[in-house]
């Protein structure tokens, strides 16, 4: 249970590197004997992951029982028993995300990193999934949104996994995500109304999405990164969408 009932919003993105030095009173299942290197990388990520979530209870003064009974709803979106909190998770590569909400009220939000290991088709991806508006704006070789295609197809992937995460909806629908680059607006059925923000300044890129009513001020999300025992705050440009 909560010690207080919030009644500023705190929203925090924050991040680390997966070999990251955790502190030494941090506990956490030790990794099991004989993983693969793919399953050891996979274990240093939810062990991360799970750190970090523990910092931001703490940093709240919430109940870090909470953790204990970690559940997910049908499609394996994770969540915790309480009316104020609601949290998501993306890692990629060496990189792990959390963000994470703290109000009166339960505000969903949704989180997509993408840091790139390869090169990607990416013309043929974004006429895959995109809206005639999008493709028109994105693959426009005198587009001024951004440095280049690949920075502009990654803006419209992360964005919308960040959207559909928000609800634990899968890519499946990521067609039904409606991008309107030049208006910074986005369109989907599948999450509230809100905002979205991506920064590409990163190790990775980042997305992510929280919700916010019509009449409903927020205060300014907050980006960590964790680091060298702390956490250090991070200041970087990003584009700034309303959803719905």
């Amino acid at each position: 249970m909560e010690k207080f009932t919030p009644q500023t919003t705190h929203i925090e993105i924050v991040f680390i590197h997966r070999q990251e030095k955790l502190p030494y009173h941090f506990n956490y299942s030790p990794a099991p004997d004989n993983l693969s290197e793919k399953q050891m990388q996979k274990w240093q990520s939810r062990r991360a992951a799970h750190f970090l979530l523990t910092e931001l209870l703490k940093k709240y003064y919430l109940d870090l029982r909470l953790l204990e009974n970690i559940q997910h709803t049908a499609s394996g979106r994770p969540f915790v028993n309480s009316e104020q909190i609601d949290f998501n998770i993306s890692h990629s590569g060496d990189w792990i995300a959390v963000i994470f909400s703290h109000f009166f009220t339960k505000l969903a939000v949704g989180i997509d990193i993408e840091h790139p290991q390869k090169e990607r088709r990416y013309a043929d991806l974004i006429r895959h999934y995109a809206n005639v508006e999008e493709q028109d704006a994105l693959l426009n070789e005198d587009c001024l949104l951004l440095n280049n295609l690949s920075q502009r197809f990654y803006l419209s992937w992360c964005l919308r996994e960040a959207i559909l995460k928000s609800q634990g909806v899968g890519i499946a629908k990521l067609s039904e995500v409606r991008h309107l680059p030049l208006e910074k607006r986005i369109f989907s059925a599948h999450c509230p109304k809100g905002k979205l923000h991506f920064v590409s300044e990163l190790p990775f890129y980042l997305s992510y999405f929280y919700q916010q009513s019509e009449n409903m001020l927020l205060s300014e999300p907050l980006l960590y990164h964790w680091h060298n025992g702390q956490l250090q705050p991070v200041e970087c440009q990003s584009l700034i969408y309303d959803v719905n």
